[in-house]
């Protein structure tokens, strides 16, 4: 278990995460070397610099973000990350990216479709399907809407307080077998889903941080402060959605 106690160490240890999750999604599609790829809701790079680490012999990777709301920022942060390196940001909606993106090997995305309603995550994932060519891989992985232990469910009630919620979600994150069935129905092929723990708790000074990060209302450290210092919180299960068009 990677323990995470002060705001200075946050920054190594997403990293670490991130790199490890990154290795676990590319060891699944070994035969293929995608070359041109679409990262959907890069915000500010947090997964898409680990992924970097792991991609070889690329020709593009296109990060796709609307920079909107609460995430206006992340663009600049971003831009700064990926200087000098064979990257495109695209400022869209990811569910408008086959009006200006086509014949592309890989689609990926972490973590943006717990952000969206059932309908909206239809939209994106039929563009996603749009944008690739056939025998295209789109990939995305997401936290489990399952907490296993109090730690993790505290990142459930998070969520909850979102200062600035995107839109009017319906859940924490969306099931496996939600997101296959869309992928099914969309017209995607050799659905599959995979389960990766990569074992984070963020403690103390850090876990605060973490809270003030993802614009949580003042309201829950009012309610919860004391608890988050005795538990943590605890990043849950990855569920990790393979399709094939």
């Amino acid at each position: 278990m990677l323990k995470v106690t002060e705001p200075e160490e946050i920054e190594d240890a997403l990293f670490e995460y991130h790199l490890k999750l990154a290795s676990t999604i590319l060891s699944k599609i070994k035969y293929m070397s995608p070359r041109r790829i679409v990262e959907i809701g890069s915000g500010s790079g947090t997964f898409t610099i680990p992924l970097l680490e792991e991609l070889n012999n690329y020709e593009v990777l296109y990060c796709v973000d609307s920079y909107t709301g609460p995430y206006n920022q992340d663009r600049k942060i971003l831009e700064s990350k990926v200087a000098g390196k064979k990257v495109e940001i695209v400022e869209k909606d990811a569910r408008e990216i086959d009006k200006i993106i086509s014949d592309i090997d890989l689609v990926i995305g972490h973590e943006i479709l717990c952000d969206l309603n059932s309908k909206q995550a239809k939209e994106v994932m039929q563009a996603c399907y749009n944008v690739l060519e056939e025998g295209g891989v789109f990939i995305h992985s997401e936290f489990s809407p399952f907490a296993l232990n109090r730690s993790e469910e505290m990142l459930h009630i998070i969520n909850k307080y979102s200062e600035e919620p995107i839109s009017d979600t319906e859940w924490f994150s969306p099931t496996a077998d939600e997101l296959a069935g869309i992928s099914y129905r969309i017209g995607f092929s050799s659905i599959d889903v995979n389960y990766r723990k990569v074992p984070i708790k963020f403690m103390k000074n850090a876990a605060i941080e973490m809270i003030k990060r993802w614009k949580t209302k003042t309201e829950f450290l009012e309610k919860y402060q004391d608890e988050i210092n005795r538990s943590g919180i605890e990043y849950p299960m990855e569920q990790i959605l393979y399709c094939i068009k």
